[in-house]
């Protein structure tokens, strides 16, 4: 299956100017999709989800006494963003990092919030790696999530929350948090294990060298890219998830605590699996190369087994085209017709022979 190749334009010596130096809030991403603020707020009794087009109306719906759940589809509307995040009191700088869809993943506890920035990843439109920038902020009673695209991400917590499926309607914020941060690892599992099989695929095709199409060697390379896109959106994240169950945060409660660890322990086995994509790229690349070693060889034996049979046809014609005066083969009435029946009798049995040796 071909990827399809996207030309790149890259502004070389373009230097652009510094959110932090100028305080300001910039969408730094491609995705043009209109902003749209949606609430849910819930209890295990009572569940009311809404969508809203100016903060003063959400703040006038939030529920203290429930969990209120703001999603946050589209980046386009800085404005917004920073007047919604503003009466949350998320900071400037976790802010610019919400709108930043080339930020590095992490997760940490600023101004009595805990934040995380994390990528999803999807295989998509023919084995394409795709990347999505997300954004989760845990208030006490409260989540902002933040997505680029306008897609229904995590239909299925939403379906879990609207028909009481498992306990969320029964937990607090901390327990949806989480929730959603398990949810985009769970997806790092799903792309992770459609890379692998595809390694394996390319693996097998491999191993028959002869049938190995030219764009193996660039199938290898967008894997390894496809590698350190991942590896980058999901070390980072561990580590630091790892380090946030170490303290003693306010905002997440003795109960939950052993549900960020199967969090954790699905990041880190997320992250062996990617280290071993890279093994696996790395004896690709290996096999990719002895395959060409091989194929080669292979030339090679086939041009040696004709140059072969070309030996006795040369020595005849080199005997046959001397310019002694006594040769009686040039007298011969069908001296000609002898010539070709024994240099055809010579090619073929050399032909033959080769063929039964396996040489050819």
């Amino acid at each position: 299956m071909m990827r399809k190749q996207s030309k790149k334009q890259h502004n070389f010596g373009v230097k652009k100017a510094s959110n932090l130096l100028l305080e300001q809030l910039v969408y730094q991403g491609s995705n043009n999709v209109n902003t749209c603020i949606e609430l849910t707020c819930f209890d295990a009794t009572s569940l009311t989800k809404k969508k809203f087009d100016k903060v003063a109306d959400l703040n006038a719906q939030l529920d203290p006494g429930k969990v209120n759940w703001v999603h946050v589809r589209g980046l386009n509307n800085t404005d917004l963003i920073g007047e919604l995040c503003e009466s949350f009191q998320v900071q400037l700088l976790s802010v610019q990092d919400i709108l930043n869809a080339k930020h590095i993943a992490k997760i940490e506890e600023a101004n009595g919030h805990l934040f995380a920035v994390m990528d999803v990843f999807n295989y998509k439109e023919e084995e394409n790696l795709t990347r999505e920038h997300l954004s989760f902020v845990l208030g006490k009673n409260f989540v902002l999530s933040f997505q680029e695209t306008a897609g229904h991400r995590f239909s299925l917590i939403e379906k879990a929350l609207e028909e009481k499926l498992g306990q969320v309607r029964n937990r607090q914020a901390d327990y949806l948090f989480n929730l959603l941060i398990s949810s985009v690892v769970d997806d790092y599992l799903e792309v992770l294990e459609i890379q692998q099989n595809l390694m394996l695929d390319l693996e097998d095709m491999m191993m028959e060298f002869l049938s190995v199409g030219k764009d193996a060697g660039r199938k290898i390379q967008e894997y390894r890219r496809d590698y350190l896109m991942l590896k980058k959106g999901i070390w980072p994240i561990k580590e630091q998830f790892g380090h946030l169950l170490m303290i003693d945060s306010g905002l997440i409660s003795k109960e939950v605590h052993i549900y960020y660890k199967d969090t954790l322990d699905h990041l880190q086995q997320a992250f062996m699996m990617v280290e071993g994509s890279r093994e696996t790229i790395a004896s690709l690349l290996d096999l990719y190369l002895a395959n060409n070693d091989l194929r080669m060889n292979h030339i090679m034996k086939q041009l040696t087994v004709v140059s072969t049979i070309f030996i006795p046809l040369t020595f005849l014609v080199g005997v046959w085209g001397m310019n002694f005066k006594f040769m009686p083969e040039l007298d011969w009435h069908y001296g000609y017709l002898l010539s070709w029946i024994i240099m055809l009798i010579a090619g073929v049995a050399s032909y033959i022979y080769f063929k039964r040796k396996k040489w050819y």
